[in-house]
């Protein structure tokens, strides 16, 4: 919900992910991967038996269904096979919001959901065109960002795969990453971050440490490289 007098930043990154979805209601590549939508203008909210405090300070309402989290589910109970699945229809989902020229900009392990049998992304407060070149405030969450945001740079598809490389390493290994504050985020990720895996998964280490590599020319830089090596290297 957009609240009338509320915070600046709430009240843009409402308006970016409304203007998102929007274009997604004309889209049939993002259809795919976007919930359905359901934007409720003022006017309707008026019309309905809502309280009138509620009502008084609401501007407008994106209603979205339900979706249960995608990456709820322990990777310690499923075979190797079953994971390269789950891996696969997440490295799709992202790729064709890629494909439709945008990247998230602000992917967690919880923006990933089922919905009817499909895989589906959320939160799109963050999202940009690919090939954006403004910087804008730093906004992405510290536990998912690439060494290179930390340093200004500008957020890319490459940022976008560092942050799903996280979100694979947290739900294989079991464990979240930890640090203190910013700064601790900044000198794990571009200094200390080491890919330690379980016996069962480290046929994924490799694949989990181009898509982490500090450097983002040492990075898995297409998803086509990312499935390849997904499919055809981890038996």
């Amino acid at each position: 919900m957009q609240m009338k007098q509320g915070h600046h930043i709430y009240q843009q990154g409402f308006q970016h992910e409304l203007a998102f979805y929007q274009e997604s209601l004309n889209s049939t590549s993002l259809s795919r991967i976007i919930l359905p939508c359901e934007i409720v203008p003022k006017a309707f909210l008026a019309s309905k038996a809502v309280d009138i405090e509620v009502e008084q300070s609401l501007a407008q309402m994106l209603v979205l269904p339900h979706a249960a989290s995608y990456f709820s589910v322990s990777a310690q109970t499923l075979p190797i096979a079953s994971i390269q699945h789950y891996l696969l229809r997440a490295l799709d989902a992202l790729q064709r919001l890629h494909e439709a020229g945008w990247i998230h900009a602000d992917l967690k392990q919880e923006h990933f959901v089922e919905y009817d049998g499909q895989l589906k992304l959320i939160d799109f407060e963050q999202v940009q065109s690919i090939g954006q070149s403004v910087q804008t405030e730093m906004n992405a969450t510290p536990r998912y960002m690439a060494p290179e945001l930390f340093h200004g740079e500008v957020k890319t598809v490459s940022t976008d795969i560092y942050a799903l490389g996280i979100i694979f390493y947290e739900w294989l290994s079991g464990q979240r990453l930890k640090a203190e504050n910013y700064t601790d985020w900044a000198y794990l990720h571009c200094q200390r971050l080491n890919i330690e895996l379980s016996e069962k998964f480290l046929v994924f280490q490799p694949l989990l440490s181009k898509m982490l590599a500090k450097h983002k020319a040492h990075r898995f830089d297409n998803f086509y490289a990312i499935k390849h090596t997904l499919v055809t290297e981890i038996a």
